[in-house]
């Protein structure tokens, strides 16, 4: 690039890819994709003070299950001073996506190895890392302690899972959040998958089988724990220095969400998700919205992001969301966002990205809360109207929600690979955006989504409060709506309308593992 550069990208090549998708038939004689969706609210399932209220509850019955001695039974990693020394400049340098932690070896199998024929011990006793008990329906309890020395979150990376079917498995943290049943080999079905992130230094993991079949099935339950997910001190901000600023560790001109209400991007507040994933050797972290499809009977949780973040099935599969992870107006405090107030929610499967218009639609796993908004979206282009007003949620730095408004500036000198009508260029307005805000929707007047963040293109991009050297830039979902369309206009995500009774295509959205049975003349296998 010349002397405009784009550092919220950094290390990344923009070049074309191949688009994942199709387009779409809408039945005979009518081929016109819709221009707009409206917004979606999410009316069904439990709200998040529903769910906390259920996580604290399923907390408590473990902790009520674990034997004597778990806490005394840990297993106890560190940092290398290499890695906390990359962890740290990762940090610092605020590189795209931003890196929050690093992945760290365990290598702990659990096996039962040589046990059935002595059956269920009814006093704990040391087993494989940890601590087994047998429980009075015939089952049985076992459970260990992880540690990460300095973590201010943990996630646990588990590989050969293999449990029968009344047989859970836990991770939960000692201070009131609990997550699973993990059932049978995992939630992606292969023995292999990342757990939720608890908050904290420490871990517990749990094995609970129901009974009454414990000690036949106490050999057929197996796993290893191959890895710690080290969330890194950055993660978590201390008091702001002043009350114009958001977070601490966010820059001063970095609005928090909570003190705007009643602008274009209010839905937006319960549509956009921090996201956290695990790739290599790190941890990183972007923003991305919930997106509606033209069909307003469907709820399926398409997730819009940048695909500079994220754009491959076996990284969004350990995909981690946490919505409605906000802070009130004039608080001092920002707490890490595995805290209660954010409802996680994990794994997508990858529908549609690509690198020019630097976009990925996500399929989530789960659905989000109740109350979610799936955000409308419009494909006129508006890369070339200039002062169009633009406004955006994101989380930017890890922060809590925050908001910020832009107007289309096309006199902004444009970045090298990232020509304006394949992107948005804009002036800030209100607040502003750094790295961990990548691929947040960027809404119109009308809050609905045109576009995702990129990144910033200028002369002083080291900056991101000089909103005069410098334009914040978005993919335009004009550019790449044809890509996405078999599934945002393709009235239940894409799938090509059949007779009764005739099966879809293997390359239909109707097959995917999403897929529950026949929907209408919508046939899937």
């Amino acid at each position: 690039m010349s002397r405009k550069t784009c550092s919220r990208i950094a290390g990344v090549t923009v070049v074309a890819v191949a688009l994942v998708g199709s387009l779409v038939s809408f039945g005979a004689g009518k081929t016109t994709l819709p221009s707009e969706a409206p917004m979606e609210v999410v009316t069904t399932g439990p709200t998040a003070l529903e769910e906390l209220a259920s996580q604290r509850e399923m907390h408590q019955w473990l902790l009520d299950q674990l034997p004597a001695g778990t806490s005394e039974q840990r297993f106890t990693t560190r940092l290398s001073e290499s890695e906390a020394l990359d962890l740290r400049r990762a940090l610092q340098e605020r590189t795209d996506p931003l890196k929050v932690g690093i992945v760290k070896g365990v290598q702990q199998n659990v096996t039962f190895a040589g046990l059935q024929a002595k059956g269920l011990p009814k006093d704990p006793i040391a087993v494989d890392g940890g601590m087994l008990r047998a429980t009075d329906d015939g089952g049985f309890v076992w459970a260990t302690t992880l540690r990460s020395e300095g973590a201010v979150g943990i996630r646990v990376h588990f590989d050969h899972l293999d449990l029968p079917g009344d047989a859970d498995l836990y991770v939960m943290n000692n201070a009131g959040q609990a997550f699973g049943p993990y059932l049978r080999q995992g939630p992606n079905n292969t023995g292999e998958f990342w757990s939720h992130t608890v908050a904290g230094d420490s871990a517990l993991v749990v094995l609970k089988h129901h009974g009454p079949d414990g000690a036949a099935d106490l050999v057929r339950s197996s796993f290893r724990i191959a890895d710690l997910g080290h969330l890194g001190s950055g993660f978590r901000g201390g008091p702001t220095p002043s009350t114009e600023s958001f977070c601490s560790f966010n820059e001063n001109c970095v609005e928090n969400a909570s003190c705007y209400s009643g602008t274009p991007a209010q839905a937006a507040k319960s549509a956009v998700a921090l996201m956290q994933w695990v790739a290599g050797a790190f941890i990183y972290t972007c923003t991305g919205g919930l997106i509606a499809d033209s069909d307003g009977s469907t709820s399926i949780p398409y997730f819009l992001t940048a695909n500079h973040c994220l754009s491959s099935n076996n990284t969004a599969a350990n995909l981690e969301t946490y919505f409605q992870f906000s802070i009130s107006c004039g608080s001092t405090s920002c707490p890490g966002q595995t805290n209660p107030g954010g409802i996680q929610r994990l794994g997508a499967t990858v529908k549609a990205t690509g690198s020019a218009g630097d976009f990925t639609l996500l399929q989530l796993s789960q659905a989000p809360p109740a109350g979610s908004v799936f955000l409308g979206w419009n494909n006129a282009p508006i890369a070339n109207t200039n002062n169009a007003a633009l406004h955006r949620i994101s989380h930017p730095s890890w922060a809590p929600q925050s908001y910020s408004s832009h107007h289309v500036d096309t006199s902004a000198p444009t970045c090298t690979g990232w020509p304006r009508g394949q992107r948005i260029y804009s002036r800030d307005d209100i607040g502003a955006t750094e790295g961990g805000s990548s691929g947040s929707p960027v809404v119109n007047a009308s809050g609905q989504i045109v576009g995702q963040l990129s990144g910033a293109c200028g002369f002083n991009t080291g900056d991101p409060c000089d909103a005069v050297s410098n334009a914040t830039v978005d993919g335009a979902f004009a550019y790449y709506y044809s890509s996405v369309a078999p599934f945002l206009a393709g009235g239940g995500g894409g799938c090509t309308l059949l007779p009764a009774g005739s099966s879809c295509t293997s390359n239909s959205q109707c097959c995917s593992n999403s897929c529950k049975g026949p929907r209408n003349n919508k046939t899937c296998r």
